[in-house]
């Protein structure tokens, strides 16, 4: 076979499968189960849970960008990855935020930002301007996250 044909099966399969469910009873028509499908989608749109999964999506969304190394002064660095449970919206982050510790931290992403727990007490990761970091070697830059105004912040 073709490799075109083996590819194409899985996905003839696949749309096939998403068809409309057939009814083997007969009794309903095709309109009525259109509209309990309506009814269905408009019962999800509505449940909480189903409208913050999708703002968690949208918020991981924002923030995936943020991925890679970011740098402050004198060595200092933030490091944010995607995690490994392999969740939207967790972030694997190591941070040097002093020239003698570095620590390993889970962050989530939250209304535009990663949220994390560093000494028991609960950061936001955030952008903003290099102004903002407190570091006058990084005032100049305009692609940066803050994570404590005036006093920690990283650039590229």
């Amino acid at each position: 076979m073709k490799k075109s044909a083996i590819i194409g099966l899985p996905l003839f399969f696949l749309a096939v499968s998403c068809g409309q469910p057939q009814n083997p009873a007969g009794n309903e028509s095709t309109t009525e189960n259109a509209a309990a499908s309506d009814a269905d989608i408009t019962n999800i749109a509505e449940d909480s849970d189903s409208v913050n999964a999708g703002d968690n999506i949208a918020a991981a969304a924002a923030v995936a960008g943020w991925a890679g190394r970011w740098t402050g002064p004198e060595g200092l660095f933030l490091d944010i990855k995607p995690s490994k449970d392999g969740q939207p919206g967790h972030f694997a982050l190591t941070i040097k935020d002093n020239l003698d510790t570095q620590g390993d931290y889970m962050g989530t992403a939250q209304d535009g930002a990663i949220v994390f727990e560093r000494n028991g007490k609960t950061e936001t990761i955030r952008p903003g301007a290099g102004a903002e970091t407190g570091f006058k070697y990084l005032a100049d830059k305009t692609d940066c996250l803050i994570v404590q105004s005036g006093k920690e912040g990283y650039c590229r």
